[in-house]
């Protein structure tokens, strides 16, 4: 029967610490990859070109002057779904992007409650 030594188990345990670290330090939230991909100053209709091709649902929420849409990413459950809202304002007659963002599931839920269409989530 073979011994390990204690320098090979640590060895061993070194080298799973340090995948798991590169695995979980590779996830990027759909907020870092929409800022990646939009910036401010991006036209509105470019970002959401842009963000509607990994986005499973987009839903434009207007306010009196500004538009905020809301992409959604990952689950398509109400209460796991990531959202990214772009918020864009009229400048010289087109709406240009100035904010990205995102909320917790619940804070987004009380926020645009009248503005989403809850058919486009699974239960």
């Amino acid at each position: 029967m073979q011994h390990i030594s204690v320098a090979g188990r640590l060895g061993a345990v070194s080298v799973v610490i340090l995948l798991v670290t590169l695995v979980a330090g590779c996830y990027s939230s759909p907020l870092e990859e929409a800022r990646k991909q939009v910036s401010v100053g991006t036209l509105r209709d470019d970002a959401i070109r842009i963000l509607s091709e990994k986005a499973w649902y987009h839903q434009p929420c207007p306010n009196r002057i500004t538009i905020d849409d809301l992409f959604f990413f990952g689950s398509h459950k109400y209460d796991k779904a990531e959202v990214v809202i772009v918020t864009s304002e009229p400048i010289a007659g087109v709406f240009v992007v100035y904010d990205l963002g995102s909320f917790e599931p619940y804070a987004w839920h009380a926020a645009y409650q009248d503005c989403l269409q809850r058919k486009q989530f699974e239960d």
